[in-house]
Parts: structure tokens; sequence; C-alpha cells
């Protein structure tokens, strides 16, 4: 067998070395995009759970937030159910004589001495002159004061209801 010449060696020998770098470079950087692609899983995975663990504890706070607001609602309902049955004996009471309304009368009334409405403004223990109302005026007096209670009690259920969902999801108000 004839031996090449040295110098055909070199260029083979070159080849050889640029396909082993290549193929070498191509294998590391194969692994490389194996270790991104499983540290990108893992992460993938870990946020999945976060995100599973973070929505069942809002699920939980929901769910806990709805029962309280619903005790709220019945609590609400009760209160005015109690104030009508309340009302509804005021009034009755009213109609019946049992209660009577009246309202202090400034000046000269049919039927008041002048001692009795000078006693007012003389500032004396005496009794002043008063007007007893009919059923008619109490019971429009008694809605007026009852509607704004009524208004009273559900401003307050509504500001129970904001705070207590203020309080569930710790929103941080200005």
């Amino acid at each position: 067998m004839i031996a090449a010449p040295p110098w055909r060696a070199l260029p083979v020998s070159l080849l050889a070395g640029a396909v082993l770098g290549w193929t070498v470079q191509g294998w590391h950087k194969d692994a490389a995009l194996a270790d991104l692609r499983g540290a990108a899983a893992t992460a993938q995975a870990t946020a999945a759970a976060a995100l599973v663990q973070a929505t069942g504890r809002v699920l939980q706070l929901e769910r806990a937030a709805t029962g309280q607001l619903a005790a709220r609602t019945d609590q609400l309902i009760e209160e005015n159910q109690h104030a009508q049955t309340d009302r509804d004996r005021f009034m009755a009471d009213v109609r019946s004589g049992a209660l009577r309304l009246s309202i202090p009368v400034a000046g000269h009334c049919p039927g008041a001495t002048a001692s009795t409405t000078n006693s007012a403004a003389a500032g004396s223990n005496r009794q002043q002159a008063r007007a007893e109302l009919d059923g008619t005026a109490a019971a429009a007096l008694d809605a007026i004061a009852s509607d704004g209670d009524a208004a009273t009690r559900q401003l307050n259920a509504c500001i129970d209801a904001y705070n207590l969902m203020r309080d569930t999801y710790h929103v941080q108000t200005e």
C-alpha cells in the first residue's frame, strides 16, 4: 500500500475534526434544550399547583362570604318583620284609643287658657297646651318614621355587607 502524502491527511483530519465538533455541539445543544424543556415543565407544573391552591382558597372565601351575606339578609328580614309587627301593634293601639298622640301647640289654641299657653314661654313647669292627633295624621307620621327606619336598617345591612367583602378579600380602601 502506498502511503498518502502528508499534505492530504491534513484536510481529511480537519474535515473529521469539524464533523466530530459539529456532532458534539449538536449533542450539547440537544442536552441544553432538554434541560430547558424540563425546567419549563417543572415551572409550569408548580404554577398550575399554585393556581389550584389559590383558586381553592378563593372559593372557600367565597363560600364563607356567601353564607355570611345570607345570614345578614336573614337578619335584615327578621328585623323588618319585627319592625312591622311593632308598627302594626302601635297603630292598633292608636286606632283603639289605648294610645293617644299629641303635639305641643304654640300660641293661643281654642280651649287652652292664657296661663297654659304663656307657661311654656315663661319656662315654668306647668303643662303646655297640646293638640291630639287624629288616627289619619298619626298613621301618616308613623308611615314616614317607619320608612326612615326601614331605610336605615337597609343601609346598615349594605354597610355590613360591604365591610364583610372588604374584610374577607382583604381589599385596601383609601
